[in-house]
């Protein structure tokens, strides 16, 4: 065979071997098993989602000494995600802007120890309640005061934009010191700058019962409205049934294996009083 011949061979297999490639009949048994060896060895994406959460609100939320989000929400949240396959990252929010947060879609899921009231119910989907967060006036030992409507002109501590300011504003109280934290309420009631503080009992006990000052007052609180509703849920975007299903399908997993006792017990010991009934938890 000639050089040019040969020349003419060789470029008629390439071309062959080229349009064998491109061809659409090449194997599909081979074809479909290396696709089937590729999927099978990625790693499977979670589904992210974005969580707005009132960092200032210990034990529910708070930053630990390394800056990192914790506390009793954001464990119970965790533990639903990995039961569920999705993952959250937390979103450190002003509590006033939670929900139109929620509204805009900043986020995707909201876990700031929220009440289950009307009107949040109205615009989001909450989940089945995980805990009870009573709201309380907190004063110092010897006082009467147990309801808002015997304040009078008493000064009162409270978060501002909170449930509780807004509970204040409603009822006609006008010596309101509102700050941006609850436990700057706090800090202005047991100075003295304020009478009383008022919020979640959950987190003004949390920081009382971790004042080390030696000369912190002797305090009591009372719950305010016995008839509030005062349980507590996550909530996610008005529609979004599908995450919503999600996490109550998680949180009801997590109470049957365990999991949620061992982080109530984290950071509430032995007082059950924030446990809600199981009878009570539809």
């Amino acid at each position: 065979m000639d050089s040019q011949n040969m020349k003419n061979n060789i470029l008629a297999l390439t071309c062959f071997l080229i349009l064998a490639a491109c061809d659409g009949n090449a194997p599909a048994t081979q074809v479909s098993n290396n696709e089937s060896v590729t999927s099978a060895s990625a790693p499977q994406k979670l589904e992210r989602y974005m969580v707005g959460t009132d960092a200032t609100y210990p034990p529910f939320n708070f930053k630990d000494e390394h800056g990192q989000l914790t506390g009793f929400d954001a464990d119970l949240l965790r533990a639903i995600a990995e039961n569920q396959n999705f993952s959250v990252e937390f979103i450190p929010t002003a509590r006033s802007q939670l929900f139109p947060g929620l509204s805009e879609g900043y986020y995707q899921i909201l876990a700031a120890c929220l009440g289950m009231s009307a009107e949040r119910l109205a615009q989001s989907e909450m989940s089945i309640p995980y805990a009870f967060a009573p709201n309380v006036i907190m004063g110092k030992a010897g006082s009467n005061v147990q309801k808002v409507a015997q304040l009078g002109k008493s000064s009162v501590a409270v978060q501002q934009d909170s449930y509780t300011h807004k509970v204040l504003i409603d009822s006609g109280i006008k010596n309101i010191v509102a700050v941006k934290t609850l436990y700057e309420a706090y800090v202005a009631f047991v100075s003295g700058s304020a009478d009383y503080v008022m919020g979640d009992a959950g987190v003004l006990n949390y920081y009382h019962k971790n004042n080390k000052d030696a000369n912190k007052p002797q305090i009591y609180s009372s719950v305010y409205d016995k008839t509030e509703d005062v349980r507590v849920a996550f909530a996610v975007k008005k529609g979004n049934i599908e995450l919503i299903n999600k996490i109550n399908e998680g949180l009801k997993n997590i109470k049957a294996n365990g999991t949620y006792d061992k982080i109530y017990i984290k950071w509430f010991g032995t007082d059950n009083s924030l446990r809600v009934p199981e009878e009570n938890n539809k």
